[in-house]
């Protein structure tokens, strides 16, 4: 029969590994970013985008409406990098 200090490190060395292992939490999914539309996103929405400068954010809301999002490149608001960063969080879904 194990003594109780073997039974004791068994346990400590369990809940050191399990948690590093995952064993103990369940799958988590990440969650989906939050999209912003650039023709309605307040300036504070638009400066929390990756990467964006609250410089940035205001040549954004200035340059008010867009039909399609890579107008930001276009008026050479954002460079193609810029844009890049956030592509997948903008969207333009009508004009103001």
């Amino acid at each position: 029969m194990p003594s109780g200090h073997a039974v004791r490190a068994v346990c400590l060395v369990v809940a050191l590994v399990a948690p590093a292992c995952g064993l103990l939490h369940g799958h988590r999914e990440t969650p989906a970013p939050n999209v912003v539309d650039l023709n309605a996103g307040s300036r504070r929405a638009i400066e929390n985008l990756p990467g964006v400068t609250p410089s940035m954010a205001r040549r954004i809301v200035e340059g008010r409406p867009y039909g399609d999002a890579h107008e930001l490149v276009d008026r050479r608001i954002l460079t193609e990098r810029e844009f890049g960063r956030i592509v997948d969080r903008v969207t333009v879904r009508g004009r103001p």
